[in-house]
């Protein structure tokens, strides 16, 4: 079996990776609608619904190289900056292998704990359709 190196995973929004992630998640969800009714024999019933999708990030806040750093992301959510297209990629910042789709920074964190490396997490919100690469 082939195993994918999590170091691999890249979150790509243009051209730029975002900087300095250490862990990055893709999470796709689907409503789950009831669709019980007397005729079910006492078993609750469904249909699938709506999908949605959603990335979310954690990094070590640093704004050294070339990409997408925290202070961008910030930018961003300030300026009402419309969808862009981003990449959750198994093969590095080739963006070559993965998943894509439109979608919107939804929220930021900046954290700073005494005697701590700063840190920084957030989200991305898909709006419409997710696809293979």
């Amino acid at each position: 079996m082939a195993k994918i190196n999590g170091t691999l995973n890249a979150v790509i929004s243009g051209s730029d990776r975002l900087l300095h992630i250490q862990n990055a998640t893709l999470n796709v969800n689907v409503d789950l609608p009831d669709a019980t009714t007397k005729e079910s024999a006492g078993w609750a019933e469904h249909i699938n619904g709506l999908r949605d999708w959603e990335i979310t990030f954690d990094g070590a806040y640093d704004e050294a190289g070339t990409g997408m750093t925290p202070t961008e992301i910030l930018a961003i959510i300030i300026a009402r900056t419309a969808d862009a297209t981003i990449k959750f990629t198994t093969d590095g910042a080739t963006g070559a292998a993965g998943w894509t789709g439109a979608a919107t920074v939804r929220n930021f964190s900046l954290t700073g704990n005494r005697e701590s490396p700063a840190a920084f997490s957030g989200s991305l919100k898909g709006n419409g359709a997710l696809a293979a690469i």
